[in-house]
């Protein structure tokens, strides 16, 4: 497998999270070129998380080096799930309190909730992605 500019990636020992590593250690870097937007948004996460850009970045790259593919999609299946708990409670409260529930609602309850919660998880994600990126035109502190 190689990468974008065609070299093969380099797997890091997994030995390499548990070092411990100060800066003197560091001697390798990596350039990169953002848009006036990438960076301000990524300027912004970094401020708003009480760092320096360069460690608030070589933090998120080293976080993500470092999780594997199914821990990705994990959190994605368990907020779909949660989704679909959400849309069944809202639902059988809301049939329930208008008197007994029979097999047939109980199913197109449940038929529902499988049904949105994929999409449920995609829009909730979305709105949250949207609400921590920064506002365009508007100037970090």
């Amino acid at each position: 497998m190689t990468s974008a500019n065609g070299k093969t990636p380099v797997a890091a020992p997994s030995s390499a999270s548990a070092v411990p590593t100060s800066e003197s250690n560091r001697t390798k870097s990596i350039a990169t070129r953002l848009t006036d937007a990438e960076f301000a948004e990524v300027e912004y996460a970094a401020s708003s998380a009480g760092k320096k850009v360069a460690e608030w970045l070589r933090e998120a790259a080293l976080a993500q080096a470092r999780t594997t593919g199914e821990e990705k999609t994990t959190d994605t299946v368990l907020l779909a799930e949660l989704m679909a708990l959400r849309s069944l409670i809202i639902n059988l409260f809301a049939v329930a309190s208008k008197g007994p529930l029979n097999d047939e609602t109980l199913r197109r309850i449940s038929t529902y909730a499988d049904a949105i919660k994929d999409q449920k998880a995609e829009e909730l994600l979305a709105r949250k992605s949207s609400q921590s990126a920064p506002e365009s035109g508007e100037k970090s502190p």
